[in-house]
């Protein structure tokens, strides 16, 4: 992601400005998720957004992890997402291509930003979201970012799929490396980063009588019953300047399947058995997303 960002940087040194610090309080984050369809016991692509800001409208630390908690009982291992595995090795020497199709498990975008003297910069990027290797008995997405212009640096990091305490049942726990822009300056700092997770615009394929036939996979399993004041989400986020932050929020229940807590008049019909990923089968009944083979 250095193409505009190594050209700021010239333009910074030529003029002598050097560079602003960035924010040394608190960061403020906040939380955004969506879910979409939301209906109780089917399948949905869950969207959470990050936007970061510092105080004294200075570019904030970058961010170095976040930990995202999610609601217990979302069924992934009976989403059919994550059908093959891409590991970090083939996304950064071959890129997307690198990755076969089923392993796709959604997009999402950044927006990073750095301060040049006086000026702030800012940069946009793509990011595409593939299930990684088994790591023990936790599952790893691999989050793939690049940058929107051709000649841009590319970047891979992982997260694990770990169990929560309630009201949680798991959480996304991602570690991000520096993005480096300048040897001499503090790495970008990223204000906006959003990842949807499902079967939006993601494409699977079933080998059938010799061919290749493309389907759209279920998606993320909403439980069949909603808890009383909807689905709780929450972040922990931390920070190369030794802060952290907290931010939380709810999505609502769905108005029209049932009361909270309990399951509305189409869940019956929405329960059927769905293939865990191949290798592996659920342990048991648990609000985590531990696998153990079968």
């Amino acid at each position: 992601m250095r193409t505009l960002l190594g050209i700021c940087c010239a333009l910074a040194c030529a003029v002598g400005a050097g560079l602003a610090g960035t924010a040394s309080a608190a960061q403020q984050v906040k939380l955004g998720v969506h879910l979409s369809p939301e209906h109780l016991g089917k399948g949905t692509t869950i969207e959470f957004s990050i936007e970061i800001s510092a105080p004294g409208k200075l570019v904030p630390s970058p961010l170095s992890e976040l930990d995202f908690r999610y609601p217990a009982k979302i069924g992934l291992l009976q989403s059919g997402l994550g059908r093959a595995n891409c590991t970090a090795a083939a996304l950064e020497s071959l890129g997307k291509g690198g990755c076969p199709a089923n392993a796709l498990m959604g997009f999402g975008s950044a927006l990073l930003e750095i301060q040049v003297g006086r000026e702030i910069v800012r940069e946009a990027g793509a990011i595409s979201i593939w299930m990684g290797p088994v790591a023990g008995e936790e599952l790893q997405l691999l989050f793939y970012a690049s940058a929107a212009t051709p000649a841009s640096e590319q970047l891979v990091f992982g997260g694990l799929l770990e169990e929560a305490g309630p009201p949680f049942g798991g959480s996304l726990d991602t570690r991000l490396p520096p993005i480096p822009w300048n040897p001499e300056a503090p790495p970008a700092s990223i204000v906006r980063f959003i990842a949807r997770i499902g079967p939006r615009n993601v494409t699977y394929y079933r080998r059938t009588g010799g061919h290749d036939i493309p389907y759209r996979p279920e998606g993320l399993r909403l439980p069949h019953s909603c808890p009383r004041g909807g689905f709780p989400f929450a972040g922990t986020f931390a920070f190369i300047d030794g802060t952290t932050s907290t931010a939380q929020t709810s999505v609502p229940c769905p108005p029209t399947l049932g009361l909270p807590g309990r399951p509305g008049p189409h869940a019956a019909l929405a329960r059927s058995a769905h293939a865990p990923i191949d290798g592996y089968a659920a342990c048991g009944v648990s609000p985590g997303l531990h696998m153990c083979r079968p």
